[in-house]
């Protein structure tokens, strides 16, 4: 594996740099600690709407000369808003590498949220949330999630609603982004062919000219100590190996309280969109190797107990699978069955029969040998693209700390057993703790599966 660096900028910036010189593109991402989990029922939809603003022009550049910088680099300049952070990045030949680090600098720092831009964004963005609401795959998620951490803000929709959108101004949009966006907050990660010294001096001259910080112009000395980082965060440190720092969640809030519920919701389509939900755990839980190894066997991949079960044996579902939705001091595991309406209760039905298989009967050596072949063919797969090696240090570092290696996940994941899964099935896979959600037609087979739910409990 080629020497993964972890370095701080005199103002605090966390930066991770994976030199693959054997390439010759580079990934440059900025991954922000803000997400829709620090917002409120007022501003839903903030984090969101920063992410969109900044692709509106800045001080010096307007949104088409942004546009056209970023289409002559490869028109791979983007972002994403989740839950828990916010990411811009790109990727582009080796030699441009300083200059898509220079445009997303200026786009991070320098943008100017102009007033008639913000009114535009809010129609693509109202726009934006009604393809999610007529998308019954999303809408069943989205709608599982708010109601299992009701009034919790990991129960909003990221997009926020149209309501809150259309009313969002300037002013509340500035002072939320000068407020969050801060440089503890933030994490610079790069990989592919780069010169080490002349991304460190760039970085430093884009992210902190004078020793200022990265965000709405804040000193550092106007901020006060973090406990999350230790003692590597508040000092006037030049550049440096960073290894010391420890598994630390991002968000210093509390934790949300999973709520048993059933709900649906109608919509004019043929089919039922199911989503059954169980509490889960984090992704710093020390059972979070299990966890993967425990979903590839229930319900992540065509050779899973659910897949071949629901599917393969009875087909009665064209897609079925189950998937985890971690968080830093919460999760979620999800089934998720798209089928006819007439054919709910037998899908929910041999649902929790494979849920009862997983608590009560441990795997074979045989099926536990495929999924983790399985998963390590997956990971190193996904490990190819400078792309994918610069989003996987940065998330690593702004949400456990450090960057985790793909060795060392892949040697946890070997050391998992046949019981350690089926101890895992029955801390999760609780019929009695269950919620069920369900979109599209749900008449019919609304009324029998809330019957059947309300048994559980």
């Amino acid at each position: 594996m080629d020497q993964i660096e972890l370095i701080s900028l005199p103002n605090g910036i966390r930066v991770v740099l994976e030199p693959m010189p054997y390439v010759k593109t580079a990934a440059f991402g900025v991954f922000v600690g803000v997400g829709s989990v620090c917002e409120t029922k007022e501003n839903n939809g903030i984090s969101h709407m920063i992410e969109h603003m900044l692709f509106k022009g800045t001080e010096s550049r307007s949104a088409k000369e942004l546009a056209d910088i970023t289409a002559r680099l490869g028109d791979t300049a983007n972002a994403y808003t989740g839950k828990e952070y916010t990411a811009y990045y790109g990727v582009t030949v080796a030699e441009e590498l300083s200059k898509l680090m220079e445009v997303l600098s200026d786009m991070l720092l320098h943008s100017v949220f102009e007033t008639k831009a913000l009114s535009k964004e809010k129609g693509v963005i109202c726009e934006e949330i009604d393809m999610y609401n007529n998308s019954p795959d999303d809408l069943v998620h989205e709608l599982a999630q708010k109601r299992a951490w009701q009034g919790h803000p990991l129960s909003f929709q990221i997009s926020g609603t149209k309501g809150i959108v259309r009313g969002m101004t300037r002013e509340k949009i500035l002072t939320f982004y000068k407020r969050e966006y801060r440089p503890d907050r933030m994490v610079l990660s790069v990989a592919g062919a780069f010169d080490k010294k002349e991304v460190i001096e760039s970085l430093r001259s884009f992210f902190c000219p004078g020793g200022q910080s990265a965000a709405a112009g804040i000193k550092k000395d106007d901020l006060a100590p973090d406990k999350r980082y230790g003692k590597y965060y508040g000092e006037n440190r030049s550049e440096r190996k960073m290894s010391e720092l420890v598994e630390t969640p991002v968000q210093n809030r509390p934790a949300a309280e999973y709520t048993r519920n059933f709900s649906k919701s109608y919509q004019d389509t043929s089919q039922l969109h199911m989503n059954l939900v169980f509490p889960g755990i984090s992704y710093l839980d020390e059972k979070r190797h299990i966890a993967t190894v425990f979903q590839s066997v229930f319900g992540g991949s065509n050779n899973s107990l659910l897949f071949q079960k629901i599917r393969e044996e009875e087909g009665l579902a064209y897609a079925v699978y189950s998937y985890g939705c971690p968080y830093a001091k919460e999760g979620l595991v999800h089934i998720d069955a798209v089928t006819a309406p007439n054919q709910a209760e037998s899908v929910f039905d041999y649902a929790l029969e494979v849920c009862d298989i997983m608590r009560n009967q441990s795997v074979s050596e045989e099926t536990l040998v495929t999924h983790k072949a399985l998963i390590r063919t997956e990971a190193i797969l996904s490990k190819e693209s400078v792309q994918s090696r610069m989003e996987g240090n940065g998330r690593s570092v702004l949400l456990r700390g450090r960057v985790v290696s793909q060795e060392e996940e892949l040697k946890h994941i070997e050391n998992v057993t046949a019981e350690d899964i089926r101890e895992f099935a029955r801390q999760v896979l609780c019929p009695e703790k269950m919620s069920v959600c369900l979109v599209g037609e749900t008449r019919s087979a609304g009324q029998k599966l809330m019957r059947k739910f309300e048994q559980l409990g």
